[in-house]
């Protein structure tokens, strides 16, 4: 999770969202982004998605993707945790919830036969880990902007509360 505080806080550099995101395979990061929204001046550019469509283009994979690991600064939205499905990666580790957008809740209780496609399954999922480092770049990130419809749900992040207890 460190790395992915790591290219967050590159990303905050270049004034966008700090989010970032590795995948790791083996004990080693095979693929890693931040959010580019204000770069390329669109929206499906999210670190997690960027992340993971960077793995899929290594060719050979290197091992099974179940064996993936996604790390992401922020609770994946739906869009990046169905990427995360197809992409039949393992496991997700995030820092901090995003109650506005974060589909964790949303799939938890997703209901379906396994053998109508075993390979297709939420991946384990753990958030909280190093929460408050996350949400402290989201801090810097609104002291650093002016308002607007990013800057708002950033603001929103950077609000949530502490807690006492973080993990690596």
């Amino acid at each position: 999770m460190r790395e992915a505080l790591r290219v967050a806080r590159e990303g905050l550099g270049q004034g966008e969202l700090p989010i970032g995101a590795v995948i790791v395979l083996n004990g080693e990061i095979i693929a890693e982004s931040f959010t580019r929204e204000r770069a390329e001046g669109r929206l499906l550019v999210h670190a997690d998605l960027l992340a993971l469509e960077a793995a899929d283009r290594i060719r050979p994979f290197p091992g099974k993707r179940r064996n993936a690991q996604l790390y992401v600064t922020g609770e994946p939205c739906l869009m990046c945790l169905g990427a995360a499905m197809a992409f039949f990666l393992g496991e997700i580790y995030y820092g901090h919830e995003s109650p506005g957008d974060g589909a964790v809740k949303l799939v938890r209780g997703w209901q379906r036969k396994e053998s109508d496609f075993p390979n297709y399954r939420v991946p384990n999922i753990t958030g909280g880990i190093l929460r408050d480092e996350a949400i402290d770049l989201f801090r810097e990130y609104v002291a650093l902007h002016d308002s607007g419809p990013l800057w708002e749900w950033a603001r929103t992040i950077a609000s949530l509360p502490p807690v006492t207890e973080n993990r690596d």
